[in-house]
C-alpha cells in the first residue's frame, strides 16, 4: 500500500510521442496496454489524469472518414498528451 508510486513509464510514453519518437498507432497501443494491465494504487488526482488520457487515446480515430464529432485526431492527441504530461510532472 506504502509503495511508491512511479509515473516515469507513462511520463516517458508520453515525452517519446510529443517528441515524436513514436508514432500514434505506437503510442496508442502501449499506452491502453500500460493503462489496462496497471495495478498501481494512484492517488485520486494520479488516477484522473491517466484515465483522462486514456479516454482520449479511445477516442482517437486517424482516418478523417471514420472519424465523428466525438473522435479526436492526432493534433488533438498530441494537445490531450501535452496538458496530460503537464499535470503529472507537477504532482511528481
Amino acid at each position: 500500500m506504502n509503495e511508491e508510486q512511479d509515473l516515469s513509464p507513462y511520463i516517458d510514453l508520453m515525452k517519446s510521442f510529443l517528441a515524436n519518437k513514436i508514432d500514434a498507432h505506437e503510442f496508442e497501443g502501449r499506452y491502453l496496454s500500460m493503462f489496462k494491465e496497471d495495478t498501481t494504487d494512484w492517488s485520486e488526482e494520479e488516477y484522473e489524469n491517466l484515465n483522462y488520457l486514456f479516454g482520449e487515446i479511445d477516442a482517437f480515430t486517424p482516418d478523417p472518414e471514420l472519424r465523428n464529432e466525438n473522435d479526436i485526431d492526432e493534433d488533438q492527441l498530441r494537445e490531450a498528451t501535452k496538458m496530460t504530461l503537464t499535470k503529472l510532472s507537477m504532482l511528481s
